[in-house]
């Protein structure tokens, strides 16, 4: 039991150390908040993709890609979504007020709620869990998940947003925002170099190398420094239903299932990553741009990172102690 704490802790506590110092550089005044949206999104366009590309350039790909996890993967992404579309518009009936006193429409609350609840920062957390476990080249299978998963967040986040707006042209969004979207491009040039052979010179590899391990810890060390604790109070009830939803009830739903299926390893916790980890911090920045309650989908962000934490350690521990992550 001492070996699967330890093993948990050590996939944990590196992300907890990234964010905590995040935050405590914004309060010491060393960053401020927009500098690290900036700076997130600087990370989204570049660093990302190039880890991604460099993980499954690295990788063995009869052993990063596998198509049963992957389809297990998009169906619970969609089974999570439809089910909180029914769910949450049941829960959450009335409107709410931001801290600045502008009310809230409950549709906009809903919005907000059913995207937190399905679309995960899987890209920040998944490949550094599972490698912090398993290693980099047992890791590469996230790599590869994430080129799955991160289009499919992008259709159901512009389908939800859209339905609950007057605005048009979602489709086009849509396709739009695939084609440009850098993660995915990542993983497909990667793919392109490893069917074809391609290799980069010693020095160009070292320095490309270099530079994609840079995307985590800077990924996470700017998450912290966008962590705020005020304005809590008037969204509590809210906030706590997508923090539950998100934490609590998309992986227990999802995880045994995936468990009895017969995943494990590094499938196993790549899903439970996918289902267990955070909000998306890019679902803040849908929700404002849609005009959909910008605070408590930032809030939801922030609350569902702190206790992610906490569920992430536990699940591993506990597929650990269980024996289905080795």
């Amino acid at each position: 039991m001492y070996e699967n704490l330890l093993i948990s802790v050590n996939a944990v506590l590196p992300l907890m150390i990234c964010m905590a110092a995040g935050y405590l550089f914004r309060m010491a005044h060393l960053v401020d908040e927009p500098f690290c949206r900036k700076c997130n999104t600087f990370c989204f366009k570049t660093f990302l993709p190039l880890m991604i590309f460099m993980n499954v350039y690295n990788s063995d790909l009869e052993s990063a890609v596998q198509p049963g996890a992957f389809v297990f993967a998009a169906a619970a992404v969609l089974v999570v979504f439809f089910l909180a579309f029914l769910i949450i518009p049941r829960i959450v009936k009335k409107d709410g007020v931001d801290s600045e006193g502008n009310v809230m429409p409950a549709a906009s609350r809903q919005a907000v709620l059913i995207q937190g609840i399905f679309r995960s920062n899987f890209v920040i957390f998944g490949y550094q869990v599972v490698a912090n476990v398993y290693g980099a080249e047992r890791a590469a299978v996230a790599s590869v998940m994430a080129a799955i998963v991160v289009p499919l967040y992008n259709i159901l986040a512009v389908i939800i947003l859209e339905y609950y707006t007057s605005s048009k042209g979602g489709i086009k969004k849509v396709l739009l925002g695939i084609a440009k979207n850098p993660l995915i491009w990542g993983a497909v040039l990667a793919f392109l170099f490893k069917l074809t052979g391609l290799t980069f010179p010693k020095a160009i590899y070292t320095g490309l190398s270099n530079m994609a391990s840079i995307a985590t810890p800077l990924a996470l060390v700017v998450l912290g420094g966008t962590f705020h604790f005020k304005a809590l109070g008037h969204n509590w009830k809210a906030l706590s239903v997508g923090v539950i939803g998100k934490i609590v009830v998309s992986p227990l739903l999802v995880i045994p299932v995936a468990a009895l299926l017969g995943f494990r390893d590094a499938n196993l916790l790549s899903l439970v990553i996918v289902f267990a980890s955070p909000t998306a911090v890019n679902s803040y920045t849908m929700a404002a741009a849609y005009g959909h309650d910008p605070e408590l989908a930032g809030q939801q962000v922030v609350m569902t990172s702190i206790f992610s934490m906490v569920s992430v350690f536990l699940w591993i521990f506990l597929l650990r102690t269980l024996g289905l992550v080795t």
